[in-house]
């Protein structure tokens, strides 16, 4: 047998392993949603509130936020790193942007003010404030060569504590005034106008989702994150600038981490809260896991994070209609984060 002819088979057999990869990581995590949503629908089968439009409009609506954060937590562990951050940036950009609005808007001539401007003017601040503390996580990172665990561990203790300075520790509130009328239909069940099916919000998270699978797909960015996250060696050899993929990387998840920080503060209908999304940063982890995230870097899609961030929608929603109490709730969760991680270390021996 001649090398061109040894070599077809080993092609396919490449092949065949990235496509039982795709496969694995996708209907995978979606059989699991299919499987919960019988069983909670089994469970609540005489009210039928579960499989109603409203609840479902509901999960989706529960989904926005921490899909909007576990899509820039896919990057960034597609490229090998964590963030333990998410929580406290949420809480920072919705204390700066309360604090923001209450200061500038008194300030505004009479005529802007009839516009509402400062709250905008705020979005457009929570959205870039996030993708700062992104930025200075990456830095540090990339610069100091310090695993991002421990990083972003000492910047989730610092973005929570600026949190709370800003705000004397209370609740900072917006004025009703200077909301727009806009402003509560952003996140609304029953979105306005009908035609929407969904929330505003909801078709946010899904227009992100697609550029962000465009952006893994097809740029180089993407190609490069794979690469660093399977083995950044390797990607030095190549000539991959590592800390700057990695400054990148986090860059953009701090700016998904900021838009889900404004998505909070529309929730909360215009508060700051220095203590919010406490834990939101587990949530958006076990999200990207159970998705097909790997907690090694170098995997992980889109699509997979949806999903699961659908099963942990679903979950929590499913365990309110069936009367299941919160603790019985965190140890579900538990459970499918581990046998999440169990089986993407199963296929990884295996070569799937």
């Amino acid at each position: 047998m001649t090398n061109a002819q040894a070599e077809v088979p080993a092609g396919r057999a490449i092949v065949l392993r990235q496509t039982l990869s795709w496969v694995w990581t996708v209907f995978g995590p979606f059989l699991g949603l299919v499987l919960i949503t019988a069983l909670f629908a089994a469970l609540t089968r005489e009210s039928g509130s579960f499989l109603s439009l409203y609840n479902w409009r509901t999960i989706a609506v529960q989904t926005v936020i921490v899909g909007t954060a576990a899509l820039g937590m896919t990057m960034i562990m597609i490229a090998g790193g964590i963030d333990l951050s998410v929580g406290s940036t949420v809480a920072l950009v919705t204390v700066c942007m309360a604090v923001f609005v209450k200061k500038v808007d008194p300030s505004l001539p009479e005529s802007l003010r009839a516009w509402k401007l400062a709250l905008p003017a705020a979005l457009v601040l929570g959205v870039g404030l996030g993708g700062l503390c992104g930025a200075i996580n990456g830095s540090l990172i990339a610069g100091l060569r310090v695993v991002p665990f421990i990083i972003t561990l000492g910047s989730y203790q610092v973005y929570r504590g600026l949190a709370k300075w800003l705000s004397s520790s209370t609740t900072v509130y917006v004025p009703g005034e200077a909301k727009p009328w806009w402003f509560g239909r952003i996140l609304a069940t029953e979105p306005e106008p009908s035609w929407l099916l969904v929330a505003p919000g909801v078709w946010v998270l899904l227009g992100l989702s697609i550029l962000m699978a465009i952006m893994l797909r097809y740029s180089l960015l993407g190609r490069y994150a794979y690469a660093v996250g399977s083995n950044e060696a390797t990607a030095r050899l190549c000539g991959i600038n590592v800390p700057g993929i990695k400054i990148v990387v986090y860059t953009l998840g701090g700016l998904a981490t900021g838009l889900a920080g404004v998505l909070q503060f529309v929730y909360l209908d215009a508060l700051g809260d220095p203590t919010t999304a406490s834990g939101l940063e587990l949530e958006v982890i076990a999200a990207v896991v159970i998705g097909g995230g790997s907690l090694s870097g170098g995997e992980g899609t889109v699509l997979g994070t949806l999903i699961g961030c659908m099963i942990m929608s679903v979950l929590k929603n499913g365990c309110v209609h069936a009367g299941i109490p919160n603790a019985s709730q965190d140890i579900l969760i538990g459970i499918i984060i581990v046998v999440a991680v169990a089986l993407d270390r199963l296929r990884r021996r295996r070569g799937i």
